[in-house]
């Protein structure tokens, strides 16, 4: 049964598949797009939906205290019982929520403890990096699964957790980003070898300002994956599986890098900030 039913999703997934590739397409991001949060209020501006026990009375005083700190834009460091808001101006919209605990139930979903530590790490790399970003622009959108953030059925419907694009002059670098454990996935896995496809996607939609490219930021060890895949650091490293843990200084100044050292070889991508 197991067998038939990959069987099954796998070829549900070819035919799809070919049936997508003449209808793909780049196409501005816009203020209504799926990943941004959906309520709206007086000023148009979105917000999060926060669902908690009407007895938490301490809980929601620390949620009026944020409220207040988003409205008067003050970007006050705010952190309460598991609770983090994440102040990142290069994001396209702030705070991003951090939740390490099922205290509260969040909408949009807040982030991982994987996904705090991307988003961090970026946040501390554009801080420092003054040169690099010099002629530069970044910016980073959550990029949500479940059908409404942008997926790909070339990778088994796989949906990166990040978007980050990097704008340099009239060109964009759109790359979509994924902190997890891989653990469980095979060196030949779709979401490993989505690398490549990327790059084939890219060269389908054939637009010469912008170039695509793909990373797994995992917090697996690189000691652990090579007793399960038999490769070495430097064999990851070609497939642009980087590691979040062992090389916390270094790892998103080398997909930085990385990024835009590819400029020359192809070119296109996923639309356009805000």
């Amino acid at each position: 049964m197991s067998l038939l039913k990959k069987f099954t999703e796998r070829y549900y997934t070819f035919r799809k598949r070919e049936w997508e590739l003449p209808h793909l397409e780049f196409q501005e991001l816009t203020e209504n797009d799926s990943n941004f949060p959906k309520g709206k209020d007086e000023d148009g501006d979105g917000y999060y939906r926060i669902l908690l026990d009407r007895s938490q009375e301490e809980i929601v005083a620390k949620l009026n205290e944020l409220k207040s700190l988003i409205e008067s834009k003050a970007l006050t460091p705010w952190e309460f019982s598991g609770m983090k808001a994440i102040w990142f101006d290069r994001h396209l919209y702030e705070p991003l929520l951090y939740l390490d605990q099922n205290i509260v139930e969040v909408s949009p979903v807040a982030l991982k403890k994987g996904e705090r530590n991307l988003v961090e790490d970026v946040k501390a790399f554009h801080d420092s990096a003054a040169t690099f970003f010099s002629d530069k622009e970044l910016y980073l959108l959550p990029n949500l699964s479940k059908g409404r953030g942008v997926g790909f059925f070339e990778a088994g419907n796989f949906h990166r957790d990040f978007i980050l694009w990097l704008i340099v002059g009239g060109r964009q670098f759109i790359t979509f980003i994924d902190p997890k454990g891989i653990r469980n996935l095979g060196f030949n896995d779709p979401k490993i070898q989505f690398f490549q496809t990327i790059k084939d996607i890219e060269r389908r939609l054939a637009e010469p300002s912008v170039t695509l490219s793909s990373f797994i930021i995992s917090n697996t060890p690189s000691h652990a994956m090579r007793l399960l895949w038999s490769v070495d650091k430097i064999e990851m490293g070609a497939r642009n599986i980087l590691f979040q843990e062992e090389d916390k200084p270094t790892y998103v100044s080398e997909m930085m890098h990385r990024i835009v050292t590819r400029r020359t070889k192809s070119g296109s991508t996923i639309g356009q900030p805000v």
